[in-house]
C-alpha cells in the first residue's frame, strides 16, 4: 500500500506570465521512422550523455495518445533523438484508444511498445500493470540534454504522482489546471461575475436563459468531466476529508454531505434545463466555444489547444475556480484542482526499454518543453520552460488561478488509476440526461469504489 502526501505537486504557481502566438506545425505522417539496419551493435557502457546503454542501430516504438496535444511533439523529440544516435529508427504511432491498442500487448507472448502515453478517456488501469512497468529511477538520476540532472528540473511532487506501490513507474508530462472555462469578454459585456456558490450559479442560469444560453454543455465521450467538477467542488466545500475519503475509496465517501449537496445542485441544474447535450466530444465543446450556446465548460488546460480553430472571434477563453456548495466552504473559493497529466510509461518487457527511456529523456529537454508550451498553451512539468514571449488569455488565466490558489491546490487520481473512466463516463452521461438522480448516481459511484477496495487482486494506495 502506497502512502502519498497531501499534494502531488506544487503546481506551477511559478509559471511566468506568458506571452506569443501559437506556432502549430503539421504532424508528421504516422509511423515516423528512419530506415536503418535492424542489426544492433552494443553501445559502450552507459555514460552521462548516453545514460541507458542504448544500442544502435536499433528501433524504438512509441504509442502516443492523439488528443488535444496531438503526437507531433513526440515526433519532434524522435527527430532530435535520431540526430544524436545515427542509425536509430523511431516509430511514433498515434492512438485514440490506448487501452484497445496497447493492453493486448501486455499479454503473454506479446511485446508492448517501448514508450506509452497513457492518456485519454480510455486509459490503461495502472493498478493492473504496475509490475510490468520499468522503474524510472535511472531516468531521474540522468542528466537532460542540457547536462542538468532531470530530477532537479521538475516541479516538486511530479515523481510522487507517478509512484505506485513504492515504485516510480510513470511520469506525467504536462501540468493541467482545472476549473470552469468561459469567455471573459462575454461575462464582461453582460456585467456578470463568476459564481462562487451553487445557488449563485442557478441564478445565473436563469439570466443566461434569457439570452438563449445554457449554463453547461456536455459531450458523449466527456460526460465524466462533470465528475471532476463535482469532486472538485465537494473538496472545496468539505475540505481534505472529502478528498481523502474519495481517493482512499472509503465505504461512505460518496455519502459525505458536501458530495451529496454538490450532486443535488447539479441535479437541479439538469432538472431546470440548464445542461445541454451537445453530441460528440469536440462538437459539444464547439457548442460552448464557437456557437456560445453554453456559458461554462468544466475541463483541464488542454481545452484551449483542443478548440483552436473552433473558438469564436473575441471569445477570450479563461478559467475560474469551480463554485463551492455554500458561501462558507472549508477551503477558500480560490482553491483549485491542478495536477500533472499525459502519463508516460516504459514497459519493462518491451523490445527496447533503453530507447523508451531515451525518448522520454529527450522530451524532458528544455527545447522540447518550451516547444510543447508554445504550441499547446499548457506548461510541462519541466520548471521555467514557458516561453517569456508567449501570449494567451487561457495561459495567463491558468497562471493567475494557480497564484490565487497558493497552497490550496489539491488533486486525486483514483478514477484513472483504477481504470474507472469508462464506467464514470457512462454513469455521468445517464445523470446529465436526467435518467439517473443524484442519490442513485452516488450509490453507483460508491459501488465502483467498493468493488475496487474489496478486490484482493487490486493493490490500492492511501493518501493523507
Amino acid at each position: 500500500m502506497t502512502i502519498l502526501g497531501r499534494r502531488h505537486f506544487l503546481a506551477a504557481a511559478a509559471v511566468v506570465p506568458l506571452t506569443a502566438c501559437v506556432n502549430t506545425q503539421p504532424p508528421a505522417p504516422p509511423g515516423d521512422s528512419q530506415t536503418g539496419s535492424p542489426t544492433s551493435t552494443p553501445e559502450p557502457s552507459p555514460t552521462a550523455t548516453h545514460p541507458f546503454g542504448l544500442t544502435v542501430p536499433s528501433s524504438v516504438k512509441a504509442v502516443i495518445f492523439d488528443g488535444a496535444f496531438g503526437v507531433s511533439y513526440v515526433r519532434d523529440a524522435a527527430t532530435a533523438m535520431r540526430k544524436t544516435y545515427e542509425g536509430l529508427r523511431v516509430q511514433v504511432s498515434a492512438s485514440s484508444d490506448i487501452t484497445a491498442d496497447v493492453a493486448p500487448l501486455f499479454a503473454d507472448g506479446a511485446t508492448p511498445p517501448d514508450l506509452v502515453d497513457n492518456s485519454g478517456s480510455h486509459q490503461l488501469a495502472v493498478a493492473d500493470i504496475v509490475d510490468e512497468l520499468l522503474p524510472l529511477d535511472d531516468l531521474m538520476s540522468s542528466v537532460n540534454l542540457e547536462g542538468i540532472p532531470i530530477e532537479e528540473t521538475l516541479y516538486s511532487g511530479v515523481v510522487q504522482a507517478g509512484t505506485f506501490n513504492g515504485r516510480h513507474v510513470a511520469l506525467d508530462y504536462a501540468l493541467s489546471v482545472y476549473g470552469l472555462w468561459h469567455s471573459a469578454s462575454h461575462f464582461a459585456a453582460q456585467g456578470w461575475a463568476v459564481p462562487t456558490a451553487w445557488d449563485e450559479l442557478l441564478e445565473l442560469g436563469e439570466q443566461a436563459r434569457g439570452l438563449g444560453q445554457d449554463l453547461f454543455v456536455w459531450g458523449d465521450d466527456a460526460a465524466s468531466y462533470y465528475a471532476e467538477l463535482a469532486i472538485s467542488s465537494a473538496i472545496k466545500e468539505g475540505g481534505h476529508d472529502v478528498r481523502r475519503a474519495l481517493d482512499n475509496l472509503e465505504p461512505e465517501g460518496w455519502s459525505h454531505p458536501a458530495v451529496a449537496g454538490v450532486l443535488q445542485s447539479l441535479a437541479e441544474c439538469v432538472a431546470a434545463g440548464f445542461v445541454r447535450h451537445g453530441g460528440a466530444y469536440v462538437d459539444a465543446q464547439a457548442e460552448w466555444s464557437q456557437h456560445q450556446k453554453a456559458l461554462f465548460y468544466p475541463s483541464g488546460s488542454w481545452i484551449a489547444r483542443e478548440m483552436e480553430g473552433r473558438t469564436s472571434h473575441g471569445f477570450e477563453m479563461t478559467v475560474s475556480p469551480v463554485p463551492a456548495l455554500t458561501a462558507a466552504p472549508t477551503l477558500p473559493w480560490s482553491a483549485a484542482h491542478a495536477q500533472p497529466i499525459e502519463q508516460f510509461m516504459v514497459p519493462k518487457n518491451s523490445a527496447n526499454p533503453a530507447g523508451g527511456q531515451e525518448l522520454l529523456r529527450t522530451l524532458l529537454s528544455r527545447e522540447a518543453a518550451e516547444s510543447f508550451a508554445r504550441n499547446n498553451l499548457v506548461p510541462t512539468v519541466v520548471r521555467t520552460t514557458v516561453p517569456a514571449d508567449l501570449e494567451s488569455t487561457a495561459l495567463a488565466a491558468q497562471t493567475r488561478l494557480l497564484a490565487d490558489a497558493g497552497e490550496d491546490v489539491y488533486s486525486w487520481r483514483f478514477v484513472s488509476h483504477y481504470g474507472l473512466s469508462e464506467d464514470y463516463n457512462r454513469l455521468w452521461g445517464q445523470f446529465l440526461r436526467g435518467d439517473l438522480g443524484a442519490q442513485a448516481l452516488a450509490e453507483e459511484l460508491q459501488a465502483l469504489s467498493d468493488a475496487v477496495r474489496e478486490d484482493p487482486d487490486i493493490p490500492t494506495y492511501t493518501v493523507d
